[in-house]
């Protein structure tokens, strides 16, 4: 069923939304914002894509295709080590220079293209604007938990113009150097005064995401089941989860009377 056919129920799906939540006690949502909200990952490989073509035409030692293997082993490395932080890349850089004898002038262009990743204006994932208002109009508190560098997480919050539905002072941002763990995830509900029986977390990671929240108590998850997902942050999750394939489902969710 499309977003579109769901506009009449809305109403209904409000109403039968919000009597969910009531019996369960559920006071706040609290959502993943890359890849849950918006189109990180795309930024991601498309700058992958792009090093990988730059190297294969300025040092072609190994193939392009060898060459993109190499970024994305390089990325899930270092995210283990160093989190989000986005001067990571010049660690990546650094081991690779090493292997393969690459110039100063063509790891010069590599960290660029890398790190114009930061500088990439960001999307709203397909059904997102949607489910975003229709919990907006719920009688809980929205806010967003994501883990990233502090300023590109503002500047994400000014492309997606997010202030439509979170205020700022609804938004935490853990620790960049660190990962999204069950303490990262109680830090988050003790800075917005919560309790994680009151509260539903919305992600697009078993890993990052949904696991962490599920270990301390959240009531209910919701799993955002891209196609594709980093594959460092794959896991089983508890079958209490519910897989959606983006925000607007909720909708739909609420229209079949949860």
């Amino acid at each position: 069923m499309s977003v579109e056919t769901l506009d009449f129920s809305q109403n209904e799906a409000k109403v039968n939304f919000q009597n969910w939540a009531d019996q369960k006690n559920i006071k706040h949502f609290l959502l993943d914002l890359d890849d849950t909200i918006c189109n990180t990952t795309e930024v991601f490989h498309d700058h992958f894509s792009q090093t990988a073509d730059f190297l294969a035409q300025n040092h072609p030692l190994i193939t392009r295709n060898q060459w993109h293997q190499e970024v994305l082993n390089a990325n899930n490395i270092l995210f283990e080590n160093y989190g989000v932080n986005p001067n990571k890349w010049v660690y990546a850089i650094d081991s690779m220079v090493r292997q393969y004898e690459i110039t100063p002038e063509v790891q010069s262009g590599v960290v660029k293209i890398l790190k114009q990743i930061y500088d990439t204006p960001l999307e709203m994932l397909y059904g997102s604007e949607t489910g975003l208002d229709f919990l907006t109009k719920l009688n809980i508190s929205l806010n967003i938990v994501t883990h990233a560098n502090a300023d590109w997480t503002w500047r994400k919050y000014d492309w997606l113009d997010l202030g439509r539905f979170v205020s700022r002072d609804h938004i935490f941002i853990i620790d960049e150097n660190g990962h999204k763990t069950p303490e990262s995830w109680q830090q988050a509900i003790n800075h917005f005064g919560m309790k994680p029986e009151e509260c539903a977390v919305v992600g697009d990671s078993p890993r990052s995401d949904i696991g962490p929240a599920q270990k301390i108590g959240v009531k209910q998850c919701f799993l955002v089941d891209r196609s594709y997902k980093w594959s460092i942050q794959q896991q089983t999750v508890d079958n209490s989860t519910i897989r959606i394939k983006n925000l607007a489902e909720l909708i739909e969710i609420g229209a079949k009377k949860l």
